[in-house]
């Protein structure tokens, strides 16, 4: 074999090891980045559901109430008894109104902002956002009526609004999570088909994770903008979980060019 054939097919050798290398790497970056989305998403999706030290400080959005009843004083309208005794006391029963309410994905608690003495509601599937509905199911059947009319004629007042689009965004978030977790399995499978396969996945999963993250941050932006006024007490605070659900979506987005990459370096037999 002569010394320019030897090289070239050295050559040869040398650049389709460095290709299928760059395959192998692509494989581990996009595994990296679903496996990432899935933590993140499991975070999210636990927000709220007990009451243990790691769930109740993950939450979606929060509403201070701490701050209505000076307000509604200022107002000439004072109310007596009306926070709760005791901020552990079951939601929804006119028991008095909590100082925090924090939303997850499923239910929502209300009670102390960062301890412990809070109570929740029953989780179910596209839980909405409704903040006046959660305040007014709390506070004493004849202040009711004071405070839906205290409160502005705003977007944190239209429960409908709110309604329609929380709830179809929670469940794009979950469907987006599932998808995220699709999408791991299948880049584990080390064959080029379902590296194409797992791109596909992950687009799907990064479409429902940003479209239902838009959706309630789009949503919590107008409440927020509409009642944070020291004029009324109450104040809408951004939770951590809606910044990691838009992580999820960030590192799922980006595993789709590392999964394309590595159905295009990669082999019909498993690596």
């Amino acid at each position: 074999m002569s010394s320019p054939t030897y090289k070239l097919i050295n050559t040869r050798n040398y650049a389709r090891h460095l290709w299928y290398t760059c395959g192998l790497v692509m494989i581990h970056v996009g595994e990296f980045l679903t496996f990432a989305a899935v933590v993140l998403c499991v975070f999210a999706n636990i927000g709220q559901l007990s009451n243990n030290i790691v769930t109740r400080n993950i939450r979606y959005v929060s509403v201070d109430t701490s701050g209505l009843g000076d307000a509604l004083s200022r107002n000439g309208q004072s109310i007596g008894n009306l926070y709760a005794s005791s901020q552990s006391s079951p939601v929804g029963q006119g028991n008095g109104l909590k100082d925090d309410y924090q939303w997850g994905l499923y239910n929502y608690c209300a009670g102390q902002e960062s301890g412990s003495q809070r109570a929740c509601t029953k989780r179910n599937f596209g839980f909405e956002f409704l903040p006046v509905d959660a305040i007014l199911s709390d506070a004493p059947q004849d202040a009711r009526q004071t405070i839906q009319n205290f409160l502005p004629a705003s977007t944190f007042r239209d429960s409908k609004y709110l309604g329609d689009f929380s709830k179809p965004a929670m469940y794009l978030i979950f469907i987006g999570s599932c998808l995220a977790l699709v999408a791991w399995i299948a880049g584990l499978l080390s064959h080029r088909f379902a590296f194409l396969g797992a791109a596909f996945i992950a687009l799907l999963s990064a479409l429902a994770l940003g479209v239902g993250a838009a959706l309630l941050t789009a949503i919590y932006v107008k409440a927020k903008a509409s009642v944070n006024n020291a004029q009324y007490g109450v104040v809408v605070h951004y939770g951590n979980a809606l910044w990691i659900t838009w992580a999820a979506f960030a590192a799922v987005a980006l595993s789709i060019v590392p999964y394309i990459i590595s159905c295009c370096t990669g082999r019909d037999d498993d690596y």
